[in-house]
Protein backbone atom coordinates (compact mmCIF):
# COMPACT_ATOMS: atom_id res chain seq x y z
CA UNK A 1 0.00 0.00 0.00
CA UNK A 2 2.48 2.23 -0.98
CA UNK A 3 0.28 5.51 -1.51
CA UNK A 4 -2.06 7.25 1.03
CA UNK A 5 -4.48 9.45 -0.38
CA UNK A 6 -6.06 9.67 3.16
CA UNK A 7 -5.10 8.82 6.16
CA UNK A 8 -5.97 5.31 7.27
CA UNK A 9 -7.58 4.23 10.43
CA UNK A 10 -7.52 -0.11 10.41
CA UNK A 11 -10.01 -1.37 12.30
CA UNK A 12 -9.43 -5.30 13.13
CA UNK A 13 -10.58 -7.91 16.03
CA UNK A 14 -10.33 -11.78 16.65
CA UNK A 15 -13.07 -13.66 15.11
CA UNK A 16 -16.19 -13.35 16.74
CA UNK A 17 -15.22 -9.93 18.02
CA UNK A 18 -17.77 -7.33 15.88
CA UNK A 19 -14.85 -5.95 14.17
CA UNK A 20 -17.80 -5.77 11.28
CA UNK A 21 -20.45 -4.07 13.29
CA UNK A 22 -18.15 -1.76 14.58
CA UNK A 23 -17.47 -0.60 10.89
CA UNK A 24 -21.38 -0.44 10.50
CA UNK A 25 -21.36 2.16 12.92
CA UNK A 26 -18.47 4.19 11.42
CA UNK A 27 -20.38 3.99 8.07
CA UNK A 28 -22.98 5.12 9.84
CA UNK A 29 -21.18 8.37 11.05
CA UNK A 30 -20.63 9.13 7.32
CA UNK A 31 -17.07 7.21 6.79
CA UNK A 32 -15.84 5.74 4.02
CA UNK A 33 -15.12 1.67 5.06
CA UNK A 34 -13.01 -0.51 2.96
CA UNK A 35 -13.16 -4.43 3.74
CA UNK A 36 -10.02 -5.83 2.71
CA UNK A 37 -11.51 -9.00 4.05
CA UNK A 38 -14.35 -8.81 1.36
CA UNK A 39 -11.59 -8.06 -1.37
CA UNK A 40 -9.72 -11.07 -0.50
CA UNK A 41 -12.64 -12.95 -0.48
CA UNK A 42 -13.59 -11.75 -4.06
CA UNK A 43 -9.99 -11.71 -5.00
CA UNK A 44 -10.30 -15.58 -4.58
CA UNK A 45 -13.26 -16.07 -6.72
CA UNK A 46 -12.26 -14.04 -9.62
CA UNK A 47 -8.33 -13.50 -9.80
CA UNK A 48 -7.03 -15.91 -12.13
CA UNK A 49 -3.52 -15.92 -10.64
CA UNK A 50 -4.70 -16.17 -6.89
CA UNK A 51 -6.87 -19.31 -8.29
CA UNK A 52 -4.12 -20.70 -9.48
CA UNK A 53 -1.98 -20.27 -7.06
CA UNK A 54 -4.56 -21.80 -4.83
CA UNK A 55 -5.01 -24.51 -6.55
CA UNK A 56 -1.63 -25.64 -6.95
CA UNK A 57 -0.73 -25.28 -3.04
CA UNK A 58 -4.46 -26.86 -2.21
CA UNK A 59 -4.85 -28.91 -5.32
CA UNK A 60 -7.66 -28.32 -7.89
CA UNK A 61 -10.98 -30.17 -5.54
CA UNK A 62 -10.16 -26.76 -3.75
CA UNK A 63 -12.65 -25.57 -6.00
CA UNK A 64 -16.09 -27.36 -6.62
CA UNK A 65 -17.32 -28.20 -10.76
CA UNK A 66 -18.87 -25.03 -10.53
CA UNK A 67 -15.59 -22.77 -9.88
CA UNK A 68 -16.25 -21.93 -6.48
CA UNK A 69 -14.04 -21.89 -3.34
CA UNK A 70 -14.95 -24.74 -0.88
CA UNK A 71 -14.30 -21.83 2.27
CA UNK A 72 -15.39 -24.40 4.35
CA UNK A 73 -12.85 -26.82 3.52
CA UNK A 74 -9.83 -24.44 2.98
CA UNK A 75 -10.53 -23.28 6.29
CA UNK A 76 -10.33 -26.70 8.38
CA UNK A 77 -6.85 -26.90 6.29
CA UNK A 78 -5.33 -23.38 7.04
CA UNK A 79 -6.74 -23.43 10.44
CA UNK A 80 -4.95 -26.63 11.60
CA UNK A 81 -1.94 -26.21 9.47
CA UNK A 82 0.05 -23.21 10.49
CA UNK A 83 2.13 -24.06 7.90
CA UNK A 84 -0.80 -23.69 5.24
CA UNK A 85 -2.43 -20.71 6.66
CA UNK A 86 0.68 -18.74 6.00
CA UNK A 87 1.06 -20.39 2.53
CA UNK A 88 -2.46 -19.00 1.96
CA UNK A 89 -2.00 -15.21 2.94
CA UNK A 90 1.28 -15.29 0.91
CA UNK A 91 -0.98 -15.27 -2.16
CA UNK A 92 -3.55 -13.33 -1.19
CA UNK A 93 -2.56 -10.56 1.09
CA UNK A 94 -0.07 -8.65 -1.52
CA UNK A 95 -2.67 -8.82 -4.18
CA UNK A 96 -5.11 -7.61 -1.53
CA UNK A 97 -2.76 -5.29 -0.84
CA UNK A 98 -2.41 -3.99 -4.52
CA UNK A 99 -6.39 -3.82 -4.95
CA UNK A 100 -7.01 -1.58 -1.84
CA UNK A 101 -4.53 0.84 -2.64
CA UNK A 102 -5.88 0.78 -6.26
CA UNK A 103 -9.67 1.50 -4.42
CA UNK A 104 -8.05 4.34 -1.84
CA UNK A 105 -6.40 6.47 -5.12
CA UNK A 106 -9.65 6.32 -6.94
CA UNK A 107 -11.84 7.73 -4.01
CA UNK A 108 -12.67 11.60 -4.34
CA UNK A 109 -10.84 13.87 -1.90
CA UNK A 110 -13.83 14.32 -0.14
CA UNK A 111 -14.45 10.41 0.66
CA UNK A 112 -11.35 11.07 2.87
CA UNK A 113 -12.24 13.27 5.31
CA UNK A 114 -11.50 12.90 8.12
CA UNK A 115 -9.89 9.54 7.42
CA UNK A 116 -10.72 6.20 5.65
CA UNK A 117 -11.25 2.80 7.95
CA UNK A 118 -9.89 -0.38 6.42
CA UNK A 119 -11.13 -3.48 7.90
CA UNK A 120 -9.15 -6.73 7.62
CA UNK A 121 -8.79 -9.26 10.48
CA UNK A 122 -5.26 -9.84 10.19
CA UNK A 123 -3.58 -6.33 10.27
CA UNK A 124 -0.98 -6.95 13.14
CA UNK A 125 -0.23 -10.42 11.39
CA UNK A 126 0.17 -9.08 7.73
CA UNK A 127 2.40 -5.97 8.89
CA UNK A 128 -0.61 -3.67 6.97
CA UNK A 129 -0.34 -1.80 10.64
CA UNK A 130 2.77 -0.15 8.84
CA UNK A 131 0.85 1.34 6.23
CA UNK A 132 -1.99 2.65 8.55
CA UNK A 133 -2.42 6.00 10.79
CA UNK A 134 -4.15 4.59 13.63
CA UNK A 135 -5.70 1.67 14.63
CA UNK A 136 -8.54 0.09 16.28
CA UNK A 137 -8.79 -2.97 17.95
CA UNK A 138 -12.54 -4.81 18.79
CA UNK A 139 -12.69 -6.97 21.89
CA UNK A 140 -15.07 -9.03 23.46
CA UNK A 141 -15.57 -11.94 25.96
CA UNK A 142 -13.80 -15.39 24.57
CA UNK A 143 -17.66 -16.97 25.11
CA UNK A 144 -19.05 -14.58 24.08
CA UNK A 145 -17.62 -14.34 20.34
CA UNK A 146 -17.45 -18.34 20.39
CA UNK A 147 -21.54 -17.99 20.60
CA UNK A 148 -22.19 -15.37 17.91
CA UNK A 149 -19.61 -17.64 15.70
CA UNK A 150 -21.82 -21.01 16.92
CA UNK A 151 -24.95 -18.79 15.37
CA UNK A 152 -23.69 -16.86 12.43
CA UNK A 153 -21.76 -20.06 11.02
CA UNK A 154 -22.95 -23.03 12.60
CA UNK A 155 -19.56 -24.64 13.30
CA UNK A 156 -18.45 -26.73 16.53
CA UNK A 157 -17.11 -25.17 19.34
CA UNK A 158 -13.49 -27.24 18.97
CA UNK A 159 -13.06 -25.18 15.24
CA UNK A 160 -14.17 -22.37 16.53
CA UNK A 161 -11.68 -22.14 19.16
CA UNK A 162 -9.00 -23.86 16.46
CA UNK A 163 -9.94 -20.55 14.50
CA UNK A 164 -9.28 -18.31 17.53
CA UNK A 165 -6.19 -19.81 17.94
CA UNK A 166 -4.71 -19.22 14.74
CA UNK A 167 -5.28 -15.48 15.29
CA UNK A 168 -2.76 -13.29 17.27
CA UNK A 169 -3.73 -13.42 20.79
CA UNK A 170 -6.07 -10.35 22.15
CA UNK A 171 -4.01 -9.54 24.77
CA UNK A 172 -1.58 -9.19 21.83
CA UNK A 173 -3.52 -6.91 19.64
CA UNK A 174 -4.35 -4.97 22.42
CA UNK A 175 -1.46 -4.12 23.24
CA UNK A 176 -0.12 -2.98 19.85
CA UNK A 177 -3.78 -0.65 19.10
CA UNK A 178 -4.08 2.43 19.43
CA UNK A 179 -7.83 2.38 20.15
CA UNK A 180 -9.91 -0.63 21.88
CA UNK A 181 -13.83 -1.16 21.64
CA UNK A 182 -15.36 -3.10 24.13
CA UNK A 183 -18.03 -5.40 22.11
CA UNK A 184 -19.93 -7.37 24.74
CA UNK A 185 -22.40 -5.41 25.33
CA UNK A 186 -25.52 -3.43 24.49
CA UNK A 187 -25.59 -1.66 20.38
CA UNK A 188 -26.25 1.25 21.82
CA UNK A 189 -23.42 1.21 23.78
CA UNK A 190 -21.32 0.06 21.06
CA UNK A 191 -22.17 3.29 19.10
CA UNK A 192 -21.73 5.75 21.65
CA UNK A 193 -18.04 4.43 21.58
CA UNK A 194 -17.63 4.49 17.85
CA UNK A 195 -18.85 8.05 18.36
CA UNK A 196 -16.08 8.95 21.07
CA UNK A 197 -12.82 7.43 18.51
CA UNK A 198 -14.39 9.04 16.19
CA UNK A 199 -14.51 12.43 17.93
CA UNK A 200 -11.15 11.56 18.70
CA UNK A 201 -9.57 10.74 15.31
CA UNK A 202 -11.23 13.53 13.63
CA UNK A 203 -9.58 15.70 16.24
CA UNK A 204 -6.08 14.24 15.52
CA UNK A 205 -6.52 14.16 11.60
CA UNK A 206 -7.74 17.70 11.72
CA UNK A 207 -5.26 18.97 13.88
CA UNK A 208 -2.51 17.20 11.79
CA UNK A 209 -3.62 19.75 8.88
CA UNK A 210 -3.61 22.57 10.16
CA UNK A 211 -0.55 24.51 9.67
CA UNK A 212 1.82 26.16 12.38
CA UNK A 213 1.35 30.02 13.06
CA UNK A 214 4.27 31.75 12.19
Amino acid sequence: MPSKPAPLVGVTGGIGSGKSTVCLCFERLGRVVMSADLIARDLTETNAGVRRAIVQKFGAGIYSPEGRLRRGELARIVFSQPAMLRALNAIVHPVVFSSLNHALVRLPASAGRPYVVVEAALIFESRMDKNLDATVVVRAPEEVRIDRVARRDNLPREEIIARMHAQMSAGETSKRADFLVENGGAQEDLMERVKFIDRLLTLMFTEKKTPTPG
